[in-house]
């Protein structure tokens, strides 16, 4: 389906421009562009109209070359019948290529001895008609269509005769719009409009509300015109983001000689073509510019040789522009780029706002974030000073003889690694084609983070494939591990080991040195200079304008803190900030706080202590935090102890608004209920008079904090991050005991946490891991209120071994504490069942869900929603341990009672008829499997939405009926659907999703293409290992699926 009918997805936009008989080398490159996304997707047929949601053209397009000796020249040709052939009348490429040829013979061939405009219009009309009627049935068909049945939107430019002043083409659209809307005319009238150049056809007037329009063609300042087409998608769709931008180009011109002027010779031909050649390459070359910082979006596709010198004025050399297209798609640069463009527009990943296409954004700043959270570069801080030498040392390193190098630059946190690394790379940054940038404080991080280039970028699943892709890859990269901090990651195995890029490595760590490589390549970053250090200090006190006086200069020079850039730029922002404060007066604080923090100083652990004694960043962070308000130091308090990332607005907003209606099933123990007490209280300053969340005063804190840099907003990526010494300092100064802190932090995470399922809040609660995991590590013996759900947090990311973790302590405490048949208890052994299940103990789960399905039936009856969800489960047991007809049994009793009591359509009927489904296929009764499921999958749609869980699990299983019943085309469109969705919703890393690969995997290996299938095999079977182990039933049996596979093809 068509990216503009999905809002999630990004939009690819087809820009081609004209060119005479060299016009037909940018249907050349469309081909191959078509024919690689034929081979990747494995299927034959996909036309442009199916794969763009824009494509556009011009007038008479292109530009051209006449040497004085040449014969006059005809005119460039089309590109606007190119974007209608393809967009509107929705020709596969092959046949526009066909017609193209056609009608340039048709056209063209016949040019008036003298006077303008040199070509027929009649005859111009006369094929345009024909070509029409064959693809469409009628000549005078409209060009506006019913969007429903083709959404790609095709547009083409004219310029109205009596308005060319003002430089503004008309749009002829496909589909409505509700300003500027052009005349609403025939197709035929739209390219007569758009070609109607006064020197080569004569003009047209269009009717429009019983008023005619004259217009004279396209060409004049819009012979290219991707600008216009980019202010249209923003227009159109100002929320979507873009994947990518394929400018066709008719190839390179040389320059243009004017001919000597005489009777026979038409100059004025080539005058009009003059024009178009400056209008095209200018736009081009603006568009590049406008790109330079966004790469992998805008890609321009020109024939570079050949072109120039052919006599373009005969349209006999059709033959010879192919070839030249030809020898162009077979250069190894042009090829690699037509891969990028191919792999990046299938992915439909987000790149940039249309905003950012528009030009209404410059650089990068703007730029989108991908639906798959890919992190972008940060820039550096704009008041970066000195460490001229670093600099050099650093980008001598990674830059030097375009070979592989691994820099390590090691030192004191806050001493500005960070900012070394971030201005390195603003001053290389045109030297790279791809740059990752990794947050690796920990290994779980920098997993996340492989994960994330390799889903946006399409090179693979796991951090193992993008490895292999950056050592495969022939464009230069560049890699950097920022703060690897913790002495037990296994860097290494994140850098490549060859390849044509390099790696920048930033750490505490001084053993680290022994990873890098090359002349140089170690840096040690100490403090700086007292001339550095006060001139930060200056620029950054000076931003307001202040008048500095001499006696703050020299402050600034005397200023003690060390030479640790963070704690500069900390005093800097607070003495900015502060009315009235000076340097002199800051320095005077300081040196009345200094004892106070040495002495506190000694208390700190030995991994936040400085080198030098007494300098410590700790100072002048008090004093930041001394002038904060209280409500600031309040949510100071609760980031301490969550993960220093992704602290996100969300998680308040969700934990404020949703905190009464929340339910405890176990006693509150007295610090759980201060805590729950403290922080409902506190979140509760961020509602109106009437509950509902107020953003204005949740900002108010937040810009308080932000305002002395103890955090920073992430523009990229929407949230809020400490940097790692501020979170760790910030547990220092929080005023309740460490215990009681932790709980607070604990229970914040948990009043977010929704008992919904709906899809939002699926995907945020799937963003809280993180913060899970942060608590649990500070706080591992959590009580069962909150363990549960935290528990469930796992479960949602597929990591069910930290599910057990976390609910198997918790059993005994709710039996002692409820009682073993109390309903909250068995919705805890409940879970705690379903966990074992995953996990591939199936015994166990028997055991415990045959207690809670008898208790139930005695407490609640047998057919309470509760039972019956009990009874559900231990069926679905039943048939993992292949105890297919006691399972059928139990399902078809839980189906009935279901239909009875909720209806057939209640979320959880639902899930009991998937369920009886994937028993019929356990039993081989597929046609009884697929008579149950078509009545799932539809409903699960309406009721829970296309990409919730369930649905996804049902369309899974509708697929696996498809392919035992042999319908497997059937079967692979549905699990490719399915499997897309999964990856955008889960990571990549859910069994879920690995599950998927395996079933598509079946069905490759069904259809004899065996090499997918073993990728996919492979590529699941390492992750499975990762994450659930050898011994995991699914494991089992993507290894055992890949080995009969093997034996099959070999047969």
């Amino acid at each position: 389906m068509q990216s503009s009918q999905e809002p999630s997805k990004g939009l690819n936009i087809l820009c081609i421009d004209g060119g005479g008989v060299r016009g037909l080398s940018s249907l050349i490159i469309l081909r191959e562009i078509m024919r690689r996304i034929q081979a990747i997707q494995g299927r034959e047929n996909i036309h442009p109209y199916e794969h763009f949601d824009v494509i556009a053209g011009t007038g008479t397009g292109g530009s051209v070359n006449v040497a004085s000796h040449i014969a006059p020249a005809y005119p460039a040709m089309v590109c606007s019948i190119s974007a209608c052939m393809l967009g509107r009348l929705r020709m596969p490429v092959d046949k526009a290529i066909e017609k193209y040829a056609k009608l340039v013979e048709e056209v063209f061939k016949d040019k008036k001895i003298s006077g303008v405009p040199m070509y027929k219009g009649t005859k111009l009309q006369e094929v345009l008609k024909t070509m029409i009627s064959e693809a469409t049935g009628a000549d005078a068909e409209m060009m506006m269509e019913d969007q429903s049945s083709n959404p790609c939107k095709t547009m083409v430019f004219a310029m109205a005769r009596h308005n060319l002043n003002a430089g503004l083409p008309v749009i002829f659209r496909t589909y409505p719009v509700t300003t500027n809307s052009g005349p609403n005319c025939t197709i035929c009238e739209a390219l007569r409009a758009t070609l109607a150049h006064p020197d080569l056809f004569k003009g047209i007037d269009v009717t429009d509300c019983s008023v005619p329009q004259s217009f004279v063609g396209g060409d004049i300042g819009c012979s290219n015109p991707l600008a216009h087409v980019l202010s249209e998608v923003e227009r159109v769709w100002p929320t979507r983001k873009v994947t990518s931008i394929i400018s066709l180009g008719a190839g390179h011109t040389r320059t243009i000689k004017m001919p000597n002027p005489s009777w026979w010779q038409r100059t004025q031909d080539v005058i009009v073509m003059k024009d178009m050649a400056t209008d095209s390459e200018r736009v081009a070359e603006e568009m590049s510019m406008r790109f330079q910082r966004t790469s992998g979006v805008y890609f321009r596709f020109n024939v570079d040789q050949g072109m120039q010198d052919m006599n373009h004025g005969s349209w006999e050399r059709l033959a010879e522009a192919m070839q030249h297209a030809k020898g162009y798609l077979q250069k190894n640069k042009t090829s690699q780029m037509l891969e990028e463009a191919v792999r990046i527009s299938m992915g439909r990943y987000s790149a940039v706002t249309t905003k950012h296409v528009a030009g209404q954004i410059s650089g990068v700043s703007e730029t989108a974030k991908p639906l798959v959270d890919f992190k972008r570069c940060p820039p550096p801080t704009k008041f970066y000073t000195g460490r001229t030498d670093e600099n050099a040392q650093v980008i001598a390193c990674i830059t030097g003889d375009h070979k592989r190098r691994v820099c390590v630059v090691y030192g004191l946190g806050g001493v500005g690694k960070t900012q070394l690394a971030l201005n390195v790379i603003e001053q290389t940054w045109d030297q790279w084609a791809h740059i990752i940038y990794v947050d690796a404080s920990s290994e779980e991080a920098i997993e996340k983070a492989f994960k994330e280039f390799g889903a946006a970028k399409n090179t693979g699943d796991t951090p193992k494939d993008v490895v292999n892709w950056l050592e495969s890859c022939k464009e230069r990269w560049l890699v950097i591990f920022d703060n690897v901090d913790t002495p037990s990651t296994d860097l290494q195995r994140y850098i490549p080991a060859r390849g044509g890029g390099s790696v920048l490595i930033t750490t505490r760590l001084p053993d680290l040195a022994r990873l890098s490589e090359g002349p140089g390549s170690v840096c040690h970053l100490s403090s700086m200079s007292l001339t550095d250090g006060a001139a930060l200090l200056l620029k950054i006190t000076s931003m307001r304008n202040q008048c500095l006086s001499d006696s703050d200069v020299k402050a600034a020079e005397e200023l003690e803190l060390g030479g640790l850039a963070l704690a500069i730029v900390h005093a800097g922002a607070y003495i900015a900030h502060s009315p009235g404060m000076t340097i002199t007066r800051y320095h005077n604080l300081l040196l009345s706080e200094r004892r106070r923090m040495l002495d506190e100083y000694n208390e700190l652990p030995k991994t936040a202590k400085l080198d030098e004694g007494g300098n410590t960043v700790y100072t002048t962070w008090r004093i930041c935090y001394d002038q904060l308000k209280p409500e600031s130091r309040k949510l100071l308090w609760l980031i301490a102890y969550l993960h220093y990332d992704g602290i996100s607005e969300e998680l308040f907003k969700r934990a404020a608004t949703m905190s009464h209606s929340k339910s405890y099933p176990l006693p509150l123990s007295d610090i759980e209920l201060q805590a729950h007490n403290y922080v409902i209280e506190y979140l509760s300053t961020f509602l109106d008079a009437d509950g509902n969340w107020d953003a204005v005063r949740f900002m108010r804190p937040m810009s308080d904090l932000t305002s002395y840099s103890l955090i920073d907003y992430d523009r990229t990526n929407h949230t809020y991050r400490a940097h790692i010494l501020v979170h760790d300092w910030a547990k220092t100064v929080v005023e309740h005991r460490s215990e009681l802190a932790i709980e607070c932090s604990v229970s914040l995470v948990f009043l977010s946490i929704s008992d919904k399922d709906d899809a939002a809040s699926l995907s945020f609660e799937r963003q809280l891991g993180l913060h899970v995991t942060s608590v649990l590590a500070l706080h591992p013996k959590i009580g069962g209120n909150h363990g549960y759900y935290f528990g469930e947090i796992y479960q949602l990311n597929g990591q069910w071994g930290e599910q057990l973790k976390v609910l198997e302590p918790l059993a005994e405490v709710f039996t002692q504490a409820l009682g073993r048949d109390h309903p909250d208890t068995l919705d805890f052994m409940t879970s705690l069942a379903l966990t074992y299940s995953r996990l591939g103990r199936y015994d166990k789960a028997e055991q415990l869900q045959v207690q809670i399905a008898d208790a139930g039936k005695q407490i609640l009856g047998d057919e309470h929603p509760n039972t019956l969800t009990f009874m559900n489960n231990l069926a679905m047991t039943y048939s993992r341990l292949s105890q297919y007809k006691k399972a059928e049994q139990l399902q078809v009793q839980v189906l009935d009672a279901q239909k009875r009591a909720l209806g057939d359509e209640h979320p959880e009927t639902l899930t009991s008829m998937n369920n009886l489904a994937t028993i019929y296929l356990d039993l081989g009764q597929y046609d009884k499997a697929d008579q149950l499921q078509v009545h799932v999958v539809d409903p699960s749609k309406r009721v829970l939405g296309d990409e919730h869980p369930d649905t996804l699990r049902s369309m899974n299983n509708l697929a696996m009926t498809y392919f035992y019943l042999g319908r497997y085309d059937e079967a692979e469109q549905l699990q490719v659907q399915v499997l897309d969705a999964r990856k955008r919703i889960l990571g990549v890393e859910h069994p879920d999703i690995q599950r998927s690969m395996n079933n598509l995997a079946l069905t490759y290996s069904a259809l004899g293409r065996w090499d997918e299938a073993a990728k996919l095999y492979h590529k699941s079977i390492a992750i499975l290992e990762q994450t659930l182990g050898d011994e995991h039933p699914l494991t089992q049996k993507c290894r055992q699926n890949l080995l009969n596979m093997n034996k099959k093809r070999q047969a």
